[in-house]
């Protein structure tokens, strides 16, 4: 058996240069916690639909490289999927994450650890750009970006699974699922709730 570290991992590689957003780390961390026990999946946030993450705009701010993904957009990389203890896996077996439904309009970029921002890749995962809506997570806190054009509610439904090299869930492991929610709002913070912008798209895993 192949064992993979929660508490340790690898950083997304492809460094980009000259990315600051020192409003970043202002944000408190929120988690997305991932326990394995007995070949079953749980996956749990502690915010919902009533205390949404906020996704914010900072004016006059541009990022160089990759992360010129974010500018002109309402970001945030608050949400980090961390494991609860440790996960022990076969050699062949991985664990991914899949968007099942999305609101149109939320954007998500592969991040990593929030203080190594400029070895993210910002690449378009889980559905974003056309990527595919399946994302292979290396098991170490990862904390990705989600962004929208335009101001209101979004939220996102994730599948968490094992699965195999090509993402194919694998049937003697039990699966759950996670909703993301978030409010993209005027900065500065805290001004009122918009409502739900856009309509829910709905994507089924390949065969």
């Amino acid at each position: 058996m192949a064992t993979v570290s929660m508490a340790l991992g690898s950083v997304c590689g492809s460094a980009m240069a000259g990315f600051v957003a020192p409003n970043a780390h202002s944000w408190p961390m929120e988690h997305v916690m991932v326990t394995f026990d007995n070949g079953v999946i749980s996956a749990h946030a502690n915010n919902d639909a009533a205390s949404p993450i906020q996704l914010l705009r900072f004016a006059g701010e541009s990022y160089s490289g990759a992360a010129a993904a974010l500018d002109d957009t309402y970001y945030s990389d608050q949400y980090g999927w961390v494991p609860d203890g440790f996960i022990s896996l076969g050699a062949d077996e991985f664990l991914w994450i899949e968007a099942v439904s999305t609101t149109t309009g939320l954007n998500v970029y592969e991040g990593g650890m929030r203080m190594m921002r400029e070895n993210h890749t910002y690449n378009a995962i889980l559905g974003t750009d056309g990527s595919d809506d399946a994302w292979m997570w290396g098991g170490a806190m990862t904390h990705n970006w989600y962004s929208a054009e335009s101001l209101g509610a979004y939220e996102v439904t994730y599948e968490v699974f094992v699965g195999d090299a090509a993402g194919n869930a694998l049937t003697a492991y039990t699966s759950d699922t996670v909703t993301l929610y978030f409010n993209a709002v005027p900065t500065p913070a805290g001004l009122s709730m918009l409502g739900l912008g856009g309509l829910v798209s709905t994507r089924r895993r390949r065969a």
